[in-house]
């Protein structure tokens, strides 16, 4: 079918990848069988193009379209040449040229997602096989789009900010982007927060403001993809800065700083604006306006790029960026990969040499740990890694929670998604060739069954896949939870254990029953060790950090302070440490250990030193009518705790609370948080 035929009637497309751009941006717009009807859907996967064409059709249901024929499902693009007139190319960077060239030399017209290539020269071979067909390849830079992308442009255009000196991009958010493969957190060009938002800033930056150089480039990589990067451009005379984050939420603003006055402009699909006079005066500030509303959703927004895409291929005007502005970011892209320097710090990191304080694990090639990317987990992992001889496994649940590890060493961290509920196989071969295993993993979202399910359950079938695997040794995350508090005057290793309840689910039981299974284990092949933190606290840390500066950043009178129940606390560094140390300890199998911080504390001045970075008065509070009756018990505090087994195999934390929290203000200003 020629373009110029298809002016009444829709071209047939294929959508060649079926991740998460497809499924949540490119499958909505295409629902409403304008411009284009998709007739086929491409993955290596076959499953992703099958549950793509389900989702393509109870769209248009949804819709209350008329039904379509169900898409042609293939795993390779050649088998549906045939079926299509265009396609939408949304694989990973590195395939972009390949599949791109394969289709021009079809005769097939393409909408290219970014970044259009891995390399420029990957660009000028897409460029000629385009041009020796006469097709069409469009760069789905879609921030063209945008709003603001346009009515900046009209701002810069009307001289009204004057001669612009400066311009401030700063963007960052924790990253939830459901990815269904891992190529955004590898090394290749594909992988890191600059391939991934660097497209669009680079290509909205060369349209304001023309072509851009490159001064610096820094990032956080430690042999792995950057989660932050921060960069110098300039173009002509004026000044850029740009920041990026994948960890923690930044302004998401750009800051245009020109001789007569400064705007201020978020990056997001909606945006708001504000705009000062040279001498620093608030003057104006709204809603940037939409010429076209429906760009205000991301349905709309990709189906207005749809459209853009139809009018290039009839030649009509469009406001899509060229492949030439494109290759420019490509080139950009490169440049920076070139260039960078691995200067960005990483402060949830101990403020000590790239040497761990010990070496606890000598003769402990691999080792595998579960939860990686959680609190603790992650912590491990990054305790791991300093020591050069360890490599480690890192067994995750959702891949889009890779963004904490990406910065690590790949070539010594291998990243595994498994499901330690539904996939025993997965499991054993993610153990294969470990020494030891780490098990990190409980049940902390979802309904009561599920979480019990996920702590207990979970810890069974790590038990048995390890177990298989031939791995040495098992070390298990537990908590000074499992005790029963009310029973002692002081909590040790011999303290009495919670009475069982079957109806109970709760945080305790779960570990308890987790804790159970683990002492209980009969392979004697298989060593294993329960280590039981108490309060736990540190950068990243949910319950016993960032929970608290939230709540006391909302109201001062939340939590106690001053001298109010005893606490015992540790740092999450001290724990790593612990569990590191337990991988190689000898004498220690079938035994639990205790672990906290130097000395004990209050609560009220645990929680004041929050107080403190956040600026806060410290209070005389020990008590509040206005707590739950629950939190009022639990404050007014519990036994201490003796730690001196684990003391007398020699092991010491190293980190009393007032160098933990030092630590943690460090990062919590970065985060965001004070």
């Amino acid at each position: 079918m020629s373009t110029a035929s298809a002016a009444s009637t829709p071209l047939r497309l294929g959508v060649v990848g079926c991740g998460a751009v497809t499924e949540l941006c490119h499958l909505p717009a295409l629902a409403r069988g304008t411009p284009f009807r998709v007739t086929a859907l491409v993955d290596q996967v076959p499953e992703h193009a099958e549950r793509a064409a389900e989702q393509h059709l109870q769209l248009q249901k949804t819709k209350g379209l008329e039904q379509q024929a169900t898409p042609l499902c293939a795993t390779d693009v050649s088998d549906v040449l045939d079926a299509i007139d265009v396609a939408i190319v949304a694989t990973a960077p590195h395939s972009h040229a390949g599949l791109t060239i394969h289709l021009a030399r079809a005769g097939k017209h393409v909408l290219l997602e970014k970044p259009i290539a891995a390399t420029v020269g990957d660009c000028i071979a897409i460029r000629q096989a385009s041009a020796s067909t006469g097709v069409t390849v469009l760069p789905a830079h879609v921030r063209r789009f945008y709003p603001m992308a346009t009515w900046i442009a009209q701002q810069l255009a009307s001289g009204g900010l004057g001669a612009v000196r400066q311009v401030r991009w700063r963007e960052g958010l924790e990253y939830g982007w459901p990815a269904v493969t891992g190529f955004t957190f590898d090394t290749g060009a594909g992988g890191g927060v600059l391939a991934d938002l660097g497209p669009h800033v680079f290509d909205l930056l060369g349209y304001w403001f023309g072509p851009l150089e490159l001064q610096r480039c820094q990032d956080n990589s430690a042999g792995g993809a950057d989660s932050e990067t921060r960069l110098a451009l300039r173009a002509a005379t004026t000044g850029i800065e740009v920041e990026l984050s994948r960890l923690r939420n930044l302004e998401n603003t750009i800051t245009i700083e020109g001789t007569h006055a400064t705007l201020r402009v978020e990056t997001e699909r909606v945006a708001r604006y504000q705009r000062w006079t040279a001498d620093g005066v608030l003057v104006e500030q709204g809603d940037v306006p939409a010429a076209l509303p429906a760009t205000l959703t991301r349905e709309g927004l990709f189906h207005h790029q749809l459209v853009e895409f139809d009018h290039a291929l009839r030649g009509q005007p469009n406001t899509a960026a060229t492949f030439a502005e494109a290759t420019a970011t490509v080139k950009m892209l490169e440049d920076c990969r070139e260039r960078r320097v691995h200067t960005v710090s990483r402060p949830w990191e101990p403020h000590t040499s790239k040497s761990p304080r010990c070496n606890y694990l000598a003769g402990v090639r691999r080792v595998a740990v579960t939860g990686a990317t959680g609190f603790i987990g992650s912590h491990v992992v990054d305790r791991l890694l300093r020591e050069d001889a360890t490599s480690v496994v890192a067994l995750v649940h959702t891949l889009s929670k890779q963004a904490r590890l990406s910065h690590a060493d790949r070539t010594r961290l291998d990243v595994v998604r498994a499901d330690l509920l539904a996939d025993p196989t997965a499991l054993m071969k993610a153990f294969s060739g470990c020494d030891v295993v780490i098990h990190a993993v409980y049940g902390n979202t979802g309904e009561s069954v599920l979480r019990w399910a996920v702590t207990v359950d979970g810890t069974a079938a790590v038990l048995a896949a390890a177990g298989k695997a031939g791995v040495r040794r098992l070390v298990h995350v537990s908590s000074l939870s499992v005790y029963d508090a009310t029973a002692v005057t002081v909590i040790d290793e011999d303290s009495p254990l919670l009475e069982t309840d079957p109806r109970d689910l709760s945080y305790g039981q779960q570990k308890l029953a987790a804790e159970r299974l683990v002492l209980n284990s009969t392979d004697d092949r298989m060593e294993v060790v329960c280590l039981q933190p108490t309060v736990v606290y540190g950068p990243w840390g949910p319950l016993w950090t960032v929970r608290p500066l939230r709540r006391l950043a909302e109201d001062n009178t939340v939590l106690p302070s001053g001298p109010s129940g005893c606490c015992d606390v540790v740092h999450v560094h001290d724990v790593a440490d612990a569990i590191a140390f337990l991988t190689s300890a000898p004498g220690v199998s079938g035994r639990r250990f205790l672990v906290s911080g130097p000395r004990s504390t209050t609560w009220g001045q645990f929680y004041d030193y929050y107080r403190g970075m956040l600026s806060l008065p410290r209070l005389s509070l020990s008590d509040s009518a206005a707590w739950a009756e629950h939190d009022r018990r639990f404050y007014a505090g519990s036994p201490p705790v003796d730690t001196s087994q684990l003391v007398g195999l020699g092991f010491r934390p190293q980190i009393d609370l007032d160098a933990g929290m030092a630590q943690v203000a460090r990062w919590a200003r970065w985060a965001g948080l004070a």
